[in-house]
């Protein structure tokens, strides 16, 4: 035997032996940093709970104060300083209060100290208008900071809306406003006790140093362990790591120190033989723990990831893979899907918070998983919407009743923070039509779509059973809204306009621009060919943009010709008037003063988009547009609600005016709104005056302007052209 040969068992064992203590190594410092950051993870939780509880405690004491007001909006500073001292404790992390009624603070607690406060106008202020008007405007308690106060200093603002009972109507009263002090609330939450460097961020992940308020933004890049301060009125994301850094008592451990040496001063080639057999014999059954405490880590994460964290219910991913890999319980079953959309989920969210939202999910989680059987599967697949799953040889019964049976459960009432509330469900159902061959399941999701779709469309709390024609509907739908999307870009549209005239002298007074879309192949199609269409695309702006150009440059052709157009009005939808833009894009347009009106649907929700068209409306009137209410009676706006924008002219909907004729009650009910309009200096235009009977008796009635079919039909520009130059020469031959 060589003196090689003699030494390879030592040389063998040697490396073995090395292989052995650096996977040893490197398993004792991965675990030695996974219990560093566990006990780091635990004094996050702490502190982020703490966090948590403190923030929520000065916002209860703000609502309460809230409350207050609310029950007492005339009080006076007096009354306010009283009220806000029983709620202010000593200890409280709140160092103020101020209550801005209309939006402009004029109450203050403690008033020494915060006299600069008073007079703030949110509205002007560009640091914090952006903050107050969200609380305005999503009816939500908003937390903003640190914030930079104007009596001096900075500190975290927690700004709640207060809204007041008027009859059955809601009422924004003002904002109240309370100053958190930011070293005590950091204190008393335990970020000033720790040995840990944490920094805090308003967005998940940041990536300036605007977005982190506390510690540095270097820490989000130093591989932090994150949590999350979830309030309704923000989410905070904190980080935190040791201030040394990790890994700092890594050093060589006793089994490394004796392995080496043990390697290095080998005796025996069997000896060493002996030890690496018992050395590999314990780390293969560490390796083995190992490998089941990784295999259970996967199975609960694979879990997770197929069912939703708030109801527990199977999730979209669950759906997914079930349409794919289907767990039929017989060759001859048919997969039944139904297709669930909650139909007031959003009102309870905005009355009730995102606590009181998440509470409905469950409970109607918990309301299907009840009625799922053995080989059903209930899901929600995201936000309100839920998918219910089951199998049979005669799809069709069961899936009636089963979505029957859905819709009736979910009518049920839910109780919600103390309160009975009624939630409600639409439900599309489809169902495979073929038992045996290709099955294509992802297109049966799909279907179950469309009959939602239409559910939705006939009314809430109903179902819907997908047909063929659904599915050609909604290709002729997609097919409708490719076309109108190219429309717009190829500038398609047309305008027509319609004469509007003296009731009493039957001259001219204006017309309205009706929107037509010429069709490459269709021809000229009306609006109730494409306004669906339009507003599903989020479009209708960009239609009523184009349009308004299209009439504006008529109107000037008009004038060139000496035609005595006093007005035209353009139709204007919700969509345009909440984009931001529209007041920069119309004050560059050549608008003259009065010429102009803006047509409004009473079926635009005013009381909804009441805080937009509170700063809209007059700044459009600024511009010398006119305001115009359209379809008036039509729609589900109040009356006060209408005149508070003051428009200029109520137009009466054509399904009032039709039947005056011969309805004496019809007829009463046009006098009324006549009156009204007299009593408020509007100008009152009847559209659908079919014959000259109406034009007689809406005259008779002191209708302002007429507008119908009787009078001159929808038409272009070169027709209006030509109606006017016929219109004109008929007046001067009666003047002759």
């Amino acid at each position: 035997m060589s003196h090689t040969s003699a030494f390879a068992p030592a040389i063998f064992a040697a490396t073995i032996a090395l292989i052995v203590v650096w996977v040893a190594t490197n398993w004792r410092l991965e675990k030695s940093l996974a219990d560093e950051r566990s006990i780091v993870a635990g004094e996050l939780a702490t502190i982020s709970s703490r966090l948590q509880t403190n923030l929520n405690s000065n916002v209860k004491l703000l609502q309460g104060l809230a409350a207050g007001i609310a029950v007492n909006p005339t009080m006076d500073q007096s009354g306010f300083s009283k009220l806000a001292a029983q709620i202010l404790q000593p200890d409280s992390q709140l160092r103020s209060f101020a209550a801005a009624p209309g939006m402009v603070v004029r109450w203050v607690y403690p008033e020494k100290g915060n006299e600069k406060a008073i007079g703030l106008d949110y509205r002007t202020n560009e640091k914090q208008r952006p903050a107050a008007m969200l609380a305005r405007n999503t009816h939500n308690i908003v937390l903003t900071g640190p914030v930079e106060l104007v009596q001096g200093g900075t500190a975290f603002v927690v700004r709640c809306p207060i809204y007041i009972s008027e009859g059955t109507s809601q009422i924004f009263w003002g904002l109240l406003s309370g100053i958190v002090d930011i070293p005590k609330l950091y204190q008393e939450s335990g970020l000033g006790s720790t040995e840990l460097e944490i920094a805090i961020s308003n967005v998940p992940d940041p990536t300036t140093p605007e977005q982190v308020f506390f510690g540095s933004l270097e820490t989000f890049s130093k591989k932090p362990v994150q949590t999350s301060v979830d309030m309704v009125y923000g989410r905070w994301t904190l980080a935190a790591r040791p201030k040394q850094g990790w890994g700092q008592n890594n050093g060589i451990g006793t089994f490394e120190f004796y392995a080496i040496l043990l390697s290095l001063c080998v005796v025996a080639p069997i000896v060493w033989v002996g030890f690496l057999t018992r050395s590999r014999q314990g780390t293969i059954e560490k390796l083995r723990l190992h490998k089941k405490k990784l295999v259970r880590a996967q199975q609960r994460l694979e879990y997770l990831s197929l069912h939703d964290a708030l109801t527990g219910l199977p999730n979209r991913r669950f759906v997914d893979r079930m349409i794919s890999q289907p767990p039929r319980p017989s060759p001859e079953d048919c997969l039944i899907l139904l297709h669930i959309d909650l139909d007031r989920f959003k009102e309870i969210n905005d009355t009730k918070g995102h606590a009181g939202g998440d509470a409905v999910l469950q409970a109607t989680a918990s309301r299907l998983a009840d009625l799922a059987g053995p080989n059903d599967v209930a899901a929600r697949i995201g936000g309100d919407e839920f998918i219910f799953a089951s199998w049979s040889t005669n799809p069709e019964p069961k899936a009636n009743a089963l979505a029957q049976q859905i819709v009736d459960t979910l009518e049920q009432t839910l109780v919600v923070d103390g309160a009975e509330c009624m939630v409600g469900a639409s439900v599309g159902v489809a169902w495979e039509t073929e038992r045996a061959g290709e099955r294509d399941l992802g297109q049966l999701l799909l279907n179950a779509d469309l009959a939602l779709y239409e559910a939705k469309k006939t009314g809430r709390g109903r179902a819907a059973i997908f047909t063929e024609e659904l599915r050609t509907a909604a290709i002729h739908s997609k097919e409708l809204a490719d076309e109108f999307n190219q429309a717009l870009d190829r500038d398609e549209l047309v305008a027509f306009f319609q004469p509007q005239f003296n009731a009493k002298t039957l001259e001219i007074v204006g017309v309205e621009t009706l929107a037509r879309w010429n069709h490459p192949r269709k021809g000229l199609l009306a609006p109730d060919k494409f306004l669906d269409v339009a507003d599903r695309l989020g479009r209708t702006g960009d239609m009523d943009r184009q349009i308004l150009q299209k009439a504006l440059f008529e109107l000037t052709r008009w004038d060139r010709l000496g035609m005595q157009i006093p007005r035209v009005s353009v139709n204007i939808s919700a969509r345009r008037l909440a984009q931001p833009n529209l007041l920069a894009e119309l004050s560059e347009l050549p608008l003259a003063r009065g010429r102009v009106c803006f047509e409004l649907l009473e079926t635009i929700s005013f009381d909804d988009l009441q805080p937009v068209l509170n700063e809209i409306i007059p700044a459009v009137k600024e511009l010398g547009i006119e305001i115009e209410i359209d379809d008036f009676g039509t729609g589900h706006a109040s009356i006060v609600s209408l005149l508070r924008f003051e428009p200029r002219r109520l137009k009466i909907d054509r399904e009032i005016i039709k039947p005056i004729i011969a309805s004496p009650s019809q007829r009463r009910l046009v006098t009324s709104i006549i009156e009204i309009g007299r009593s408020q200096n509007i100008d009152i235009v009847a559209e659908g005056v079919e014959t000259m009977e109406h034009a007689k008796i809406l005259k008779d009635l002191g209708c302002h302007i007429l507008q119908g079919y009787a009078l001159a039909r929808p038409m272009t520009s070169e027709q209006l052209i030509e109606f006017c130059r016929v219109k004109h020469k008929g007046i001067a031959g009666a003047g002759r």
